[in-house]
């Protein structure tokens, strides 16, 4: 597979297979992922893998989250939502985050920022070629306090994503794009 067609076929699949992803093949990607443009080389990123009891822990505090957003009463609907939101975390055979060092320069912090957004895609795309769905989440999960305290975020860290990895237990087209051609704009 060429770059061209890894770039317009890869998915976002969040519905996986019951196979195992190793945590050696993660780690391998990641060493390739993190060659991106840094400014300064700051390489302001950290990987925290959630594996065992952490994620059942992770999977809880999803639990808690979906419950804090549903507007329902009911005692059978809130056990679904919450069930469900359990098993979404459960269910995804690889979890790890990619936390950001924040930079003190406002100018470092942003290039900081875009280069760990550069890893999570270098790493999508290598995924893909070996078979393997990424789903970079950055909803309230990913940023509230007792996941926070789960991954030892500290105070000069932000989350840049959650990312759920696993073989894909379907198949997804790819969504059109608009063509660039209509996104130009020249200035002579």
């Amino acid at each position: 597979m060429n770059l061209h067609q890894l770039i317009k076929e890869r998915r976002s699949i969040a519905v996986y297979q019951d196979k195992e992803v190793s945590q050696s093949l993660i780690e391998e990607l990641l060493e390739t992922a993190i060659w991106v443009p840094n400014h300064k080389m700051t390489e302001p990123w950290r990987f925290v893998f959630i594996q065992g009891e952490a994620k059942e822990k992770l999977a809880n505090i999803n639990r808690q989250v979906a419950i804090s957003k549903t507007t329902s009463n009911s005692d059978e609907e809130l056990k679904i939502v919450s069930d469900n939101a359990y098993h979404k975390i459960m269910n995804v055979p690889f979890i790890f985050f990619v936390v950001n060092t924040l930079h003190p320069q406002e100018k470092l912090r942003e290039e900081d920022y875009a280069s760990s957004s550069c890893l999570i895609q270098n790493f999508s795309l290598l995924a893909w070629e070996q078979g393997l769905s990424t789903f970079w989440k950055t909803g309230k999960l990913a940023f509230c306090e007792e996941t926070a305290e789960l991954i030892g975020l500290k105070e000069d860290e932000r989350v840049v994503g959650q990312i759920q990895v696993g073989y894909p237990a379907k198949n997804l087209s790819p969504v059109p794009r608009t063509s660039v051609k209509e996104r130009i704009t020249v200035i002579e």
